[in-house]
């Protein structure tokens, strides 16, 4: 299996009470979340018609929104996927070589903090991020 595509996916409250719009591009007014990453599943790539990007399948497919999150929809397939965060504490820290508890001894938190920053459970603040990052010998920019 090779490695999933990351995408970055900018999401806003669209004109009904309650919808979410995800868009690869941030919205114009800058009433967007600031981007984040998710994976594409097996199969999908980004193309682009006239410099707009989109997600393909065998056919283009779209974003939508369900329960608040992006979902990509595979007409031509009748499938949908609801898409996953990108795990990148997880993923940088296995690429350290450091275990769950190594990382919360050397930050000084407990496993199930750590645990609930990877999952996005719990979102770390711009000061501990500045400190996992040099725990994982990273930069900040990295692990947003």
């Amino acid at each position: 299996m090779g490695e999933q595509i990351s995408i970055r996916i900018y999401r806003y409250d669209g004109e009904e009470e309650a919808a979410a719009v995800f868009s690869f591009f941030p919205e114009e007014e800058g009433n967007d979340d600031g981007g984040r990453d998710y994976l594409l599943p097996a199969g999908y790539t980004i193309d682009s018609a006239e410099g707009v990007p989109f997600v393909r399948g065998e056919a283009p497919c779209s974003l939508q929104s369900y329960n608040g999150l992006p979902m990509l929809v595979d007409e031509g397939k009748k499938r949908a996927f609801l898409l996953e965060r990108e795990k990148k504490i997880t993923r940088l820290r296995e690429k350290a070589g450091l275990s769950r508890a190594q990382l919360a001894e050397a930050l000084g938190a407990t496993q199930l903090e750590v645990y609930r920053w990877e999952m996005y459970e719990e979102e770390p603040g711009t000061a501990l991020l500045g400190r996992i990052a040099r725990a994982l010998g990273c930069r900040t920019e990295d692990l947003t």
